[in-house]
């Protein structure tokens, strides 16, 4: 028997990441957490734009994709191990079982390889640092997407004590978030009876953010790109320490 032959870069893992065409954050986070051995391998969806100037069409825009089969067919020709999704939204859409079936919808398109949804990331990490329940979100979205994302963790037995959208109007303004108004909307939300916070939104930089404002609130921050590659190498069985990015990342 012939023995299979490894990729030379990613011999423990070709990793898939699937993006809106608009998202220039996911891209650069993803690459930075890469450990050695690991490759990431990007693709882009075309993006639904979203009509702000009507926050009921901005409601029913939310999680659309225009191609998401046809990325993930085209992602496919690298033989990706695994498939992370960078785009928070569309899994908290419809509940918990609009994110189950749009796991099958993706891993149907993939011919079975698996796919990591940011939301079932994110439950996953809460169960991982002890299940935390009492939960303050900071989004860049505007509030029909904070109610999505209310209600998907509210559904699943958390209760958010506050929830900050920064109502950034396009994907690319979403990116333009700083460090000083991330730490800022953090800071706002937190309360003492906050038990984590979580931050949602593929397209804002936090990811090397969360250790610090852990150290200076004393209690777990979870962002959604840090956590849904850490759920997708765990997953795929790598459990090297991603150091810098928190303890749910450096710990687990």
């Amino acid at each position: 028997m012939t023995e299979q032959k490894r990729d030379a870069l990613g011999y423990r893992a070709k990793v898939g990441v699937l993006v809106p065409s608009t998202n220039t954050i996911v891209e650069s986070e993803m690459a930075a957490l890469q450990p050695p051995g690991v490759t990431n391998h990007v693709a882009r969806m075309r993006r639904v734009k979203r009509p702000v100037h009507d926050l009921e069409l901005y409601k029913e825009s939310l999680g659309k994709s225009d191609d998401l089969d046809g990325t993930i067919h085209l992602l496919m020709s690298i033989e990706p191990n695994i498939i992370v999704y960078g785009h928070s939204v569309s899994a908290f859409v419809g509940g918990m079982s609009g994110a189950v079936a749009m796991k099958r919808q993706m891993e149907t398109a993939s011919g079975g390889v698996p796919v990591v949804l940011p939301a079932f990331a994110i439950l996953k990490a809460l169960e991982t640092i002890g299940n935390p329940t009492k939960l303050a979100i900071l989004t860049p979205w505007l509030p029909p997407g904070d109610e999505i994302c209310k209600a998907f963790f509210t559904e699943c037995g958390y209760d958010v004590l506050a929830i900050k959208g920064l109502k950034h109007l396009t994907p690319l303004d979403i990116a333009t978030a700083t460090p000083e108004l991330l730490n800022a909307t953090v800071d706002e939300i937190n309360s003492p009876d906050v038990e984590c916070i979580i931050k949602v939104g593929t397209n804002s930089s936090m990811a090397r953010l969360v250790a610090d404002m852990e150290r200076r609130l004393g209690k777990p921050v979870l962002t959604v790109n840090v956590v849904t590659y850490w759920a997708g190498l765990r997953a795929l069985g790598i459990a090297d320490k991603l150091r810098g990015y928190g303890r749910l990342a450096e710990n687990y």
